[in-house]
């Protein structure tokens, strides 16, 4: 009689995966702190975007930076959907977020109305067809091998 012999597998978890949470949050935040900026004129929102751009750019770079050693080491599945169009995706979103900080270190008005307030609502319309892909990499994956 043979013994079976099982083998547990734990796939790694994805290193981009919370930085990219982050940023995204605060582009969202960029956002709503615009239209909230746009609706009353407190300076203070215009403020509040601008931290929020520059926080989301600097772990939104570490984020694709996690990205690319993820998907060069293994801990990207790319076997079922192709992981491109969510890393070029992502880099649009960045690459829009930053001509955004551009635009918002403006004075007053012109530095939300109209070109900042339109490039974050880009940047979270990039975001959310990036999400609508479906793409996602496989975590704490489980596998019983016999």
């Amino acid at each position: 009689m043979a013994i079976a012999k099982s083998i547990l597998v734990v796939a790694k978890r994805p290193l981009h995966k919370t930085p990219m949470a982050v940023a995204n949050a605060c582009f969202i935040g960029t956002l709503l702190t615009d239209v909230t900026y746009w609706r009353s004129a407190e300076m203070m929102w215009a403020d509040f975007s601008a931290w929020l751009l520059f926080a989301g750019l600097v772990v939104g770079v570490l984020a694709v930076l996690a990205a690319l050693v993820d998907l060069f080491t293994g801990r990207l599945s790319a076997a079922s959907r192709p992981v491109w169009p969510y890393f070029f995706g992502s880099l649009a979103a960045l690459a829009m977020s930053l001509l955004n900080a551009l635009v918002h270190s403006r004075d007053a008005w012109t530095s939300v109305v109209p070109t900042g307030l339109s490039l974050s609502a880009a940047a979270v319309i990039v975001l959310l067809f990036v999400g609508l892909l479906g793409w996602r990499s496989r975590s704490a994956h489980v596998e019983v091998v016999e």
